[in-house]
Parts: C-alpha cells; sequence; structure tokens
C-alpha cells in the first residue's frame, strides 16, 4: 500500500511539472529554416506526442525532409502532446498566425499540416501514407503556390499605386 501512494505522489508530481511546460520540446527538433532575412511562406505544423505510433512512422520521414529544405522559405514547428496539451501550445501557434487551425486540429497527432504563412489557410496534410518523396513535393507545391500568391500580390499593389 505504500508503495501505492509512493507511486500515485511521484506520478502526480510528474504529470505537473509536464503541465508547466518542463518537458515541452522547443522548435529546436523542427527549427526554421526560412532565411533569416525573409519570413517564411509556409509552415509545417506537426502534431505529436510520444506514445502515438503514427508519429513514430511520420517523423523519420520529417527529418528526411527537413534537412532538404534549408534555406526555403518554410518553417517547420513542432507542437507535443506527449502529456497532454503544454501551456504554451495555443499561444505559440497563435503567435504564428495559425490559431484557429491549431484549435480545429488539436485533438488528434500524427500529422503534419502545411499552412500558408502569410494568410493562415490550411494548404495540405502530411500523414503516414506519404513518403517522404511525398512530402518533399507537397511542401515544394505548397511553396511555389505561395510564391506566386505573393507575386500576385505584388502586382496588384502596383498596379493600384500607378493608377
Amino acid at each position: 500500500m505504500r508503495s501505492l501512494i509512493i507511486f500515485l505522489a511521484l506520478g502526480a508530481a510528474v504529470t505537473a511539472v509536464a503541465k508547466s511546460g518542463f518537458f515541452a520540446r522547443p522548435d529546436s527538433g523542427f527549427a526554421s529554416t526560412a532565411p533569416s532575412l525573409e519570413e517564411p511562406q509556409i509552415l509545417a505544423a506537426t502534431f505529436t506526442s510520444a506514445w502515438c505510433s503514427a508519429c513514430k512512422i511520420i517523423e523519420p520521414r520529417l527529418k528526411i525532409v527537413r534537412s532538404q529544405f534549408s534555406g526555403a522559405p518554410v518553417r517547420f514547428v513542432e507542437f507535443d502532446f506527449t502529456f497532454g496539451e503544454a501551456a504554451d501550445n495555443a499561444p505559440r501557434a497563435a503567435a504564428l498566425g495559425m490559431g484557429d487551425i491549431y484549435d480545429r486540429f488539436k485533438a488528434a497527432t500524427g500529422y503534419t499540416l502545411i499552412i500558408d504563412a502569410q494568410t493562415g489557410a490550411l494548404l495540405d496534410r502530411l500523414t503516414t501514407s506519404d513518403s517522404a518523396d511525398s512530402m518533399r513535393a507537397r511542401l515544394t507545391r505548397a511553396i511555389e503556390d505561395a510564391s506566386r500568391a505573393d507575386a500576385q500580390d505584388a502586382a496588384a499593389d502596383l498596379s493600384g499605386e500607378t493608377s
């Protein structure tokens, strides 16, 4: 009985520390790969947890893909739900301009959302059914689409200034 009480007390202490954000992983694993002078055009937001089997499948593929986007206007971020929702997840998502999308998708893990960093629009979703090549192609397409949209916006702004 004494061992059970100690075990439960220890579990409660670990849970309290975890909920405080002590174990939260920073973006370092999914650090920004955007050039320092340019804002990212795309956010690749991974919803993960240590107990998620889909996460174990998608993580090595994402690691390969991240390394291939060094210098690209994409920022990889991670929201870790290992010990439930970390206290800093929602504020970080809001600061990234993806608060609404975070609120819609926070109930599950094991995927990466591709989000337009300028508009906050959900562009695509990477799952365990995507190979590393498929992930790379989908991210590349999202960056190209965002670049095209930025160019169209710039042209519209320019034509509005000369009229």
